[in-house]
């Protein structure tokens, strides 16, 4: 019979470690097998558990890495090991404050783990006050294993796969300012359960209760690739959206995009809407970037790929989770492979090519609160290159100017 699991996710400072002391010590009937991960030399989350639950009880500890990279290997025979060696009835795993859960949980659904345990959640605990100061009116702050990531991007991961939020610390903000945090989830994640508490405290049966965990409808269940699928389909169903660029006049290219839109969204009280800006042409680098680091205050997450002028071998990435936003290179765009490579690629994937770009667009996904759709496209398309040599890739390359990463920067934080 398979072991139920817990993954128990959030960022640094969220209170893993003190839910998890609370689902430890309270009486809910179970023996449990405890895994904690931290970055340091000593595993201070591993030691602060142990100490709360007394002596002889084993807790197993990672240390000096992260589940989800380096310490995959490592992690994994830590799981098989349990498995074999120990008898429990469930498995809580408390990944580091750096650890993207996805990774993680790929281990319990597709590894050598997935025989001997089930995965039941995905439980992400989420810091109210940080969370509010992230994405809210407060101060951004960095947080990561060299200190440099976001703490909106990582909360972000977090949120965007889980089947539930354990929204702590609610002693710490205002009622408006827990509105707006909950408001900011359903944003992201529409249909995620969420749990407010305080230190910690919550029915254990909230961390320890669950169905077989859905990887793939979690997977999918981000607002902005609920938004992105919608558009794609809309475009499938609609010949007149065979083409995003120049070729349209732009009232009416609006008009065909928003008859076409599927604008289902959380429920009308939180004001939240998505759409798709998707065009052909590349972008001036120098006032996209203006641009983008002058969104509208009401956009909460944006995410897709850029084809800017000056890159046009890679496909550029672009994220906004909060107050930050990034910019990385997410690979080759087929149209820039040689012919041989390009018919293979063509064959062997879907793509949708067009004569003159190939498969190079740009197509992003907003999300947010009272955002006007049109102004921010008019925006954009002021950014779009026209004029001599617009046409050629290679030839705005050799005049193109630009910031973006190339082949010897990897990525813009904006």
């Amino acid at each position: 019979m398979s072991v139920p699991v817990t993954i128990l996710s959030g960022v640094l400072g969220a209170g893993k470690t003190t839910t998890l002391n609370h689902v430890l010590t309270a009486d809910h009937g179970r023996e449990a097998a405890v895994l904690v991960n931290d970055m340091g030399e000593v595993n201070v989350d591993s030691e602060a558990v142990e100490r709360r639950i007394g002596d002889g009880t084993d807790v197993v500890e990672l240390s000096n890495g992260c589940i989800c990279c380096g310490m995959a290997g490592e992690f994994e025979r830590a799981v098989t090991d349990l498995a074999l060696e120990e008898t429990f009835e469930h498995l809580l795993v408390e990944p580091s404050g750096i650890s993207e859960p996805k990774p993680v949980a790929r281990q319990f659904v597709r590894g050598p783990a997935a025989g001997f345990y089930e995965l039941r959640s995905v439980t992400t605990v989420v810091d109210a006050r940080a969370f509010y100061d992230a994405f809210g009116e407060g101060e951004a702050v960095r947080r990561g294993g060299d200190g440099d990531r976001p703490l909106s991007d990582l909360i972000v991961d977090g949120i965007e796969f889980c089947d539930r939020v354990l929204l702590n610390k609610t002693d710490l903000v205002t009622e408006a300012e827990l509105d707006a945090v909950i408001g900011t989830i359903r944003t992201l994640r529409p249909a995620v359960e969420i749990v407010p508490t305080t230190f910690g405290e919550l029915d254990p049966e909230a961390v320890l209760d669950g169905s077989a965990f859905d990887a793939e409808a979690v997977g999918a269940a981000a607002s902005w690739k609920r938004a992105l699928r919608r558009y794609d389909a809309a475009e499938d169903d609609d010949e007149t959206h065979d083409n995003h660029d120049e070729a349209h006049d732009h009232d009416e290219a609006h008009d065909d995009h928003d008859e076409a839109h599927d604008h289902s969204h959380p429920p009308e009280v939180y004001g939240i809407d998505s759409f798709v800006y998707d065009r052909r042409r590349p972008f001036d680098p120098g006032t996209l970037l203006e641009v983008l680091r002058d969104l509208p205050d009401g956009v909460v997450r944006a995410k897709g790929w850029l084809h800017v002028a000056g890159r046009p071998d890679h496909a550029l990435r672009f994220s906004l989770a909060g107050q930050e936003a990034s910019v990385d290179i997410a690979g080759r765009w087929v149209a820039s492979l040689d012919g041989a490579a390009r018919k293979r690629h063509r064959e062997s994937r879907e793509s949708v090519w067009d004569d003159r770009w190939g498969d190079r667009q740009t197509k992003l996904v907003f999300i947010g609160r009272d955002v006007d759709e049109r102004a921010l496209c008019d925006r954009l398309d002021d950014c779009l290159r026209a004029g001599d040599g617009a046409d050629d890739p290679h030839a705005v390359s050799a005049t193109a100017k630009n910031p973006f990463p190339g082949e010897t920067k990897t990525e813009l934080r904006l």
